[in-house]
Order: C-alpha cells, then structure tokens, then sequence
C-alpha cells in the first residue's frame, strides 16, 4: 500500500529533495509530496482529517508545525499515527529516540505496526499584545542566548543565507558568533525567586538540543518530566568558556550551571523576550514550562 510523505521543500535549506533521493529506494511505500511551508499546515489539515497515519519529512520546525497547528484538539492526538523522516537541518528530537533507524546516515521512524506514546512539553505564555497563548514542543526550547541565535538564523538573506549554502555548521559558527555580540541578559524570576542574570535557560525532552550538542542524560521520552538547564550570565568571555566546554565535553560545572529534572517551570521576565521551541520563535514575557505525558503517537524506527 502506498502512503503520501508530505515533505518540507524549505527544510535542510530548501535541499530537502537531496536528502530524500538518498532513502527513497529503502521506502518504497511512500511517495513524496513536496510542500512550501505556507502551505503545509491547510494541506496536512485536510488530509488528517480523513487519515489515522500520517508520514512527515523535515527537521524539529516541520514536527513542530504539525502539533501546534495542523493537529486541533485531543482527538487528534488519541487518533493519529506519525511517522517521520529526518530531512531537516535539525533533527534533534529523531536522534533522541532510541528506536530510531538510521538509512544513509537518515533518522527515520516510518514502522506503522509498531507505536510509541511520548510526552510533549508545553508552554503557556503571554505573548506581546499580554494574551495567553500555549504551544507545545517535542524536542526542547530555550530563553537568552540560544533563542536569539535561533531568532537569528531563521532569518533570511544576508551572510546567514550565504553560510547556510555552505553547511548548517558554518551557519551555526557564524551566528554563535553575531550572538555573542548581540546577547543582553534580561532580569528574569524562575519559580517566583529573585530575579537575576542568565545566559541561557534551556527545558528539553530530547538529549540533542541543536547540531551536535547534546546533554547525556536519562530522562525518557515518556518519563513525565523535563529536563532544566540554568545558565548564569558573566559576561562575554564566560560566555565563550561556556560554550567551549559545552562543544568539547557536552558538560559544564557548577555553580553558573544549575540543572534538575521537574513536571514544570515557571519564569517570569522584566521585558518581552524571544522564546525558542523546537527552533521555531515566539515572544513573551511571562512562561510555564510544563510536561503533558505521552501526548504524541509515534512510529517506532525498528523495521519488521
């Protein structure tokens, strides 16, 4: 039987195709559908509406517009099967799953007869006209530092577009380093203490949160629980050493570095702030980060 795999034409800068003629022949069973991503959401809207499965091609942005948009209500999610083929930039949330399976160096989970149930992170947050919105992610999301560099590399055009032409990682090097002369710490309040400076808050149910940065840690797609990391502000070269450590070790000590593991998190900021889920921007001022458990009904990647 064949199935329609709705692709993200603008994902791995809008060079989706290349990734998908390197496993097409491993996937007989799916035909692409290449999609802008003004259309994408209408598109798989309508087919969802009749379809119980669902294939998706992209990075963490493209799952992230299917839960947030194209999926309405909790129906949706108790009904709805998904499978997903790494064709993104960013694949952070595939190469979290153990049962992923790798075709050409590809994340895939495209095995229907087998499912897994995963939470999924939520965040409610009052957004700039001060109304509440909620939007959830599967991967991670952050505040400061990373949220601007995202902010920075959605952008398009300029030298971001050149060295994205390049590779993702030469984007990745070239924003890291705008933000570094960008960043300005906002007073922000975590659980209602006193509010300081902080480099970077990060809130992750993947163990990738971007390229090949990773935290190694246990915390299960289906735990029930978050991971939080704190990072204190000290300036720019603090900021360097931070993220030195973090490229070479994936580690970096305490005490500017707090983390623990909790169903929820409350922030509250002295001004509106960029929010980053899965990649994706918003913009807020005050947030609950909280945990909806085994929310998503994935195909596992272990090929029958």
């Amino acid at each position: 039987m064949k199935f329609s795999l709705f692709i993200n034409s603008h994902s791995y800068g809008k060079n989706s195709a290349s990734k998908w003629k390197k496993i097409e022949s491993e996937l007989p069973f799916l035909t692409p559908v290449f999609l802008a991503p003004a259309e994408i959401n209408s598109v798989l809207r309508k087919y969802t509406l009749n379809n119980d499965l669902i294939y998706i091609g992209g990075g963490d942005g493209t799952i992230h517009h299917l839960i947030n948009s194209v999926f309405q209500n909790d129906q949706d999610f108790q009904r709805i099967q998904v499978g997903i083929l790494g064709l993104g930039s960013s694949c952070s949330f595939l190469k979290s799953v153990p049962s992923v399976q790798k075709i050409h160096g590809i994340p895939t989970l495209a095995t229907s007869e087998q499912e897994i149930k995963i939470d999924l992170g939520r965040v409610k947050f009052k957004n700039q006209d001060g109304l509440w919105e909620s939007k959830y992610f599967v991967a991670n999301g952050s505040l400061g530092f990373l949220a601007l560099g995202n902010q920075l590399f959605n952008q398009p055009g300029g030298l971001n577009q050149l060295f994205k032409s390049f590779s993702t990682e030469a984007a990745n090097n070239f924003i890291f380093l705008k933000s570094l002369f960008q960043y300005h710490p906002t007073k922000i309040s975590v659980n209602g203490a006193s509010a300081k400076d902080y480099l970077n808050i990060q809130f992750l149910k993947s163990k990738y949160y971007t390229g090949e940065f990773y935290f190694e840690r246990q915390n299960l797609l289906h735990s029930g629980q978050i991971d939080f990391h704190l990072f204190d502000y000290v300036g720019r070269w603090h900021t360097l050493n931070v993220f030195y450590h973090l490229m070479t070790k994936n580690e970096y000590p305490r005490p500017t570095h707090q983390e623990y593991r909790d169903q929820a998190m409350s922030i509250k900021a002295s001004t509106i702030i960029p929010l980053e889920l899965d990649g994706e921007i918003y913009f807020g001022s005050e947030f609950l980060i909280e945990c909806v458990p085994q929310k998503l009904r994935i195909m596992s990647g272990e090929l029958l």
